[in-house]
């Protein structure tokens, strides 16, 4: 089937983009604005978990809604993902003809033939160049490979959008709101920084990305602690505190990005069901997270938060 005008695939492109990037101003233009507004309303500090879970609730809607066309019979085979496919970066490798994941042109269920072998797809036999293999995609995802990437997503989107963002307040504030201001800012840019790092080189070796998970770990246990320590955290009060908080924002968020872009790419290989299960591993990691930070922030009060014109750290 002969591919679409230059033109139309231009124009889709940038509507696509200009969707992603209307959500996503939305989303971050919320969290900028919490330094400003966080120790006037009436939930206080606790008042990033709130944000957490409602971003996370109002993504679940889109995440059920997907999963019940894909999974209800007669819906067809192609499903509108492209809402899921806005959190998934582009391969830096992408066969001729074919514009993108979720954009493909072609018939339906007809795979293009991939440039390299995808992690959850086993080794071609030799009769593979003439025959379509029949194998179905899910016990791929249910491999060493595609597990492993799968829960590499969860796991790093519940602390990125839930656990670390409910107690960002209390890790920062201590050290004052120009140092929150500066965490908040500098940790969005992070985030499509590493994104395009990530179009140019990405990490295909799983120990690569586990290890990087584990640096990312790193610096959230130190920011987690910090939370803990509020109101009275190390350094507060000093500049190389507020320059070692900042900065370990900036780096977890960042080194987090970049494993779920790279993880994200590796599954692109298996598909449209590699994509939704992707798409519902993030979903679902992001909700658990925000839900399960919600209590001890916002109900039990285990982070303490402190008072203007109050030093609770002195003498």
């Amino acid at each position: 089937m002969a591919a679409p005008p230059l033109g139309r695939l231009v124009l889709t492109h940038l509507l696509v983009a200009l969707f992603g990037m209307g959500s996503w101003a939305a989303v971050n233009g919320i969290w900028v604005e919490l330094p400003v507004v966080v120790k006037d309303l009436p939930e206080g500090w606790s008042l990033p978990s709130y944000l957490s879970v409602l971003v996370a609730l109002g993504n679940l809607g889109l995440l059920v809604v997907t999963v019940w066309r894909r999974l209800a019979p007669g819906k067809g085979e192609r499903v509108p993902i492209q809402g899921l496919l806005l959190l998934l970066p582009s391969p830096p490798s992408v066969p001729t003809g074919s514009p993108g994941p979720g954009l493909r042109v072609g018939a339906p269920g007809v795979e293009e033939e991939e440039e390299e072998a995808s992690p959850l797809q086993e080794p071609p036999s030799p009769a593979a160049d003439t025959t379509p293999s029949p194998e179905p995609v899910a016990p791929r995802l249910l491999s060493t490979h595609g597990a492993f990437l799968l829960g590499l997503l969860a796991a790093t989107n519940a602390l990125t959008n839930g656990v670390l963002p409910a107690v960002q307040s209390y890790s920062c504030l201590p050290y004052g709101r120009l140092t929150y201001h500066l965490a908040v800012v500098l940790g969005s840019a992070a985030n499509p920084f590493a994104c395009f790092l990530a179009m140019g080189v990405l990490c295909r070796s799983l120990a690569g990305l586990g290890g990087l998970s584990l640096l990312g770990m790193l610096f959230g246990a130190y920011l987690m602690a910090l939370a803990v320590l509020s109101p009275c955290p190390p350094m507060v009060g000093t500049s190389a505190g507020v320059v070692l908080v900042v900065a370990s924002w900036v780096l977890c968020l960042g080194v987090f990005s970049y494993v779920k872009v790279a993880a994200s790419s590796l599954l692109h290989g298996g598909g449209q069901p590699a994509l939704l299960a992707a798409g519902v591993a993030i979903q679902v990691g992001s909700l658990v997270g925000a839900v399960a930070m919600f209590p001890p922030t916002s109900i039990y009060q285990v982070f303490r938060s402190g008072k203007d014109c109050v030093d609770p750290c002195g003498p």
